[in-house]
């Protein structure tokens, strides 16, 4: 006769739902895996927010974001619309050089530009074209002085509205700065900037090798003409050092997240789809923002050809109030490259928010809506009306 079965050890029998967990994981895997190699999952939606243009000169173009359609619900025989709250200011983006614009609207459901769209905020954004051999004698002059302005202009005449606020991230950053410190433009409700140093003796790696390259930056670009694209991807991942390899392992763990695949996409297409930097504007970078951090000294100066007069930035000059984002862990931007903002500005009303992220992740990152399109949207709103 047998004797009583003896009861297997506690968890030598999985699960069923534990095995179908992992059956399902397995699968998405596959399935994210293929799309990812065959044509990327995110590529076909990124920059797809509805727009519309309003200026037009050259490359340079100004688009406005078109609000969401106004709701309609009927009250007895009554058709009534409910038109979403609209802020008063509207909302001016300035991309980075070097950077497309969809660094702005990376996917539908992960997109600056949306969120202040849907904020109720008039939104319009700058593209400054792709820089070809045309564009190689382009200044930092020619930004500062013409297009910024000329886009500002735009906006506020499109809108219909007397003043504007200004967001920038990088280099888009420093150009809204440098516009009110130009201009003096007291049209510009309040200023925005995420991951945009001021103080360019504390930038690392960038600060040492504009030291050790000043002396040869004019003859290799005399030669080589605008920076291409390229060389500035293999710049950024140089300067993630290990991470550059470590992120295909990452995604390899996480391929059955559909989420994480998409949001690994589009920042990997980002990153490997710089576009050139127009030689002068690079040389003139690199010997004075840089190598002679003349921002942080308040002794830039940009040429108006139209009038044939130098114009002096004086950021001490803009008054209007400020919101700084600062990535934690940004090895572009610095923290100690940032911070000084508060000093540089004549503002009352100013912060500096320390954000969790990199030069990257700060602006387009799985952390930045709420740690900085949140925010920005909420002080801009208090700003606004």
């Amino acid at each position: 006769m047998a004797g009583p079965k003896r009861p297997k050890p506690e968890g030598a029998t999985p699960h069923r739902g534990q095995v179908r967990r992992v059956l399902d994981r397995a699968v998405h895997s596959v399935v994210n895996g293929l799309m990812y190699a065959r044509d990327g999952s995110a590529r076909p939606s990124m920059g797809s927010v509805p727009k519309e243009l309003v200026f037009q000169r050259g490359k340079l173009s100004l688009f406005r974001v078109r609000p969401i359609a106004d709701e309609q619900y009927d009250l007895g025989h009554e058709t009534h619309t409910f038109a979403r709250a609209r802020h008063a200011v509207p909302v001016l983006v300035i991309p980075p050089l070097m950077v497309r614009t969809y660094v702005y609207d990376l996917r539908p459901e992960h997109s600056m530009l949306r969120t202040l769209r849907n904020a109720g905020f008039d939104t319009f954004f700058v593209d400054f074209g792709v820089p070809d051999r045309a564009d190689e004698g382009v200044r930092l002059d020619d930004y500062v002085v013409d297009w910024v302005p000329a886009c500002v202009d735009a906006a506020l005449a499109a809108s219909g509205a007397r003043e504007l606020s200004l967001v920038g991230y990088c280099m888009g950053g420093i150009f809204a700065l440098l516009h009110v410190g130009t201009w003096r433009d007291q049209r510009v409700r309040s200023l925005v900037t995420i991951g945009a140093p001021v103080n360019f003796d504390k930038m690392g790696v960038i600060t040492v090798a504009a030291r050790l390259g000043v002396p040869l930056v004019d003859a290799v670009l005399d030669r080589l003409g605008n920076v291409p694209g390229a060389a500035s991807s293999l710049g950024f991942k140089i300067m993630s050092g290990t991470r550059t390899l470590t992120k295909y392992g990452d995604l390899l763990f996480n391929l059955y997240d559909e989420e994480y695949v998409r949001g690994f996409d589009t920042i990997n297409t980002w990153v490997n789809d710089l576009i050139p930097y127009p030689r002068e504007a690079f040389k003139q970078m690199v010997k004075e923002v840089v190598y002679g951090n003349k921002m942080l000294a308040n002794e830039l100066v940009f040429h108006d050809e139209r009038e044939g007069i130098d114009r002096p930035c004086d950021l001490k000059a803009i008054a209007c109030p400020l919101l700084a984002f600062a990535g934690k862990s940004d090895n572009v931007a610095t923290p100690g490259s940032t911070r000084e903002i508060l000093e540089l500005v004549g503002s009352t009303d100013k912060t500096l928010l320390p954000v969790p992220g990199g030069h990257v992740g700060v602006v387009g990152g799985s952390s930045a809506p709420k740690a900085v399109w949140g925010p920005m949207v909420e002080w801009l709103a208090a700003r606004s009306d």
